[in-house]
């Protein structure tokens, strides 16, 4: 799947209603495509494991679906608790904080705090914010696993979240 088209799949998510379930007329309306591209792109998710097709015929998240859901929503939240980076030396705030996706994004993609502090951050201290702040238990578990182990790896991962909500 190209890449447009990957994303435009994973906002299908965003679209499931309060039973997580994906009614294909309003997400192609929503999405202004047409229901056989909205099937397509349940098809992709569905092979992926975040869709599943239940008896009667209905397309309804996964665990990994709701999951996903789940951080797209509370990634836009506006009353997340602030992240205060500090340097690792000597304990003093760096003059720097973030209460979101997008703000963590930003500090890594301009470089606005020292790359060895955010990677000391992110193996010691990120994972706890994110789980407890963010309610992300996807991205809590790929850095406490070692799968997020980066700063690279977790912008690219930020980069895909922002991509669903933006």
């Amino acid at each position: 799947m190209k890449n447009m088209t990957y994303k435009t799949a994973y906002k299908l998510i965003t679209i499931a209603d309060e039973n997580n379930t994906i009614d294909i007329a309003k997400a192609s309306q929503l999405l202004g495509v047409s229901p056989l591209t909205v099937r397509k792109y349940i098809q992709q998710l569905v092979s992926e494991g975040v869709v599943e097709k239940t008896g009667e015929g209905k397309y309804v998240l996964t665990r990994l679906g709701v999951s996903i859901k789940k951080v797209v929503s509370a990634s836009t939240l506006k009353n997340t608790p602030r992240y205060v980076i500090t340097d690792t030396s000597t304990g003093q705030p760096v003059s720097l904080s973030f209460n979101s996706y997008e703000q963590l994004y930003a500090i890594i993609a301009y470089q606005l705090a020292p790359r060895d502090i955010l990677e000391h951050h992110l193996k010691n201290y990120l994972a706890e914010w994110v789980r407890s702040s963010i309610g992300d238990e996807i991205l809590a578990e790929k850095i406490v696993k070692g799968e997020i182990a980066t700063i690279e790896d977790l912008k690219k991962y930020l980069e895909f979240i922002l991509s669903i909500t933006g």
